[in-house]
């Protein structure tokens, strides 16, 4: 079989079947978001046929109910775990995977998270203490980055949450966060 043959054999004719074969792939190998324009643009399609595709294996894989949904996430899309085994997967994650990250790395992610673009020095008088470390390591994890700097004495710098923070978390933007309020409420 020449090159070419093989070429041919390796991609049938761009049939949709094909094609969606190829865009789940590509979702399954990406460690980011895919966008839509990536998509067209690996499979040399229109940006409409890209498009529709995703969508029926959003769809397709909704009513299929199986371990894995298609969501749009900070942008593109990805495959995620389904919400309805949450608790079969806390579980096992309970059991075999070691914590990430420090309480005082979550209190402090949460106040960024809610009150961004915020300084360490804010952060610090919520939380009560220096959080110089803790900012540091959520840097190096990629979940708050640097946002300009404050126009006061000092011109400290701004940090606000990223993009691989909203995909990790699972939403596609922060105003998917349930709001503050609801947390306030249930401690009364």
């Amino acid at each position: 079989m020449t090159k070419k043959e093989k070429d041919k054999s390796v991609q049938p004719n761009n049939n949709e079947n094909w094609l969606k074969s190829c865009t789940e792939g590509i979702f399954f190998i990406s460690e980011k978001p895919v966008t839509v324009r990536e998509i067209f643009q690996s499979l040399n399609i229109s940006e409409k046929k890209a498009s529709d595709i995703i969508d029926k294996i959003e769809k397709e894989y909704k009513e299929r109910n199986g371990g894995f949904i298609l969501r749009k996430i900070g942008g593109g899309y990805k495959f995620y775990s389904n919400p309805n085994l949450n608790d079969v997967l806390k579980d096992f994650v309970k059991s075999n995977i070691s914590t990430y990250l420090s309480q005082a790395a979550l209190e402090t992610l949460a106040i960024i998270c809610y009150r961004q673009p915020v300084t360490r020095t804010q952060v610090a008088e919520i939380r009560g203490v220096r959080t110089d470390s803790v900012f540091q390591t959520l840097v190096n994890k990629g979940l708050i980055k640097d946002a300009g700097r404050l126009k006061e004495p000092g011109n400290p710098i701004l940090y606000r949450t990223t993009d691989r923070f909203l995909e990790i978390l699972g939403v596609n933007s922060l105003k998917d966060l349930p709001p503050l309020k609801n947390f306030e409420d249930s401690n009364d």
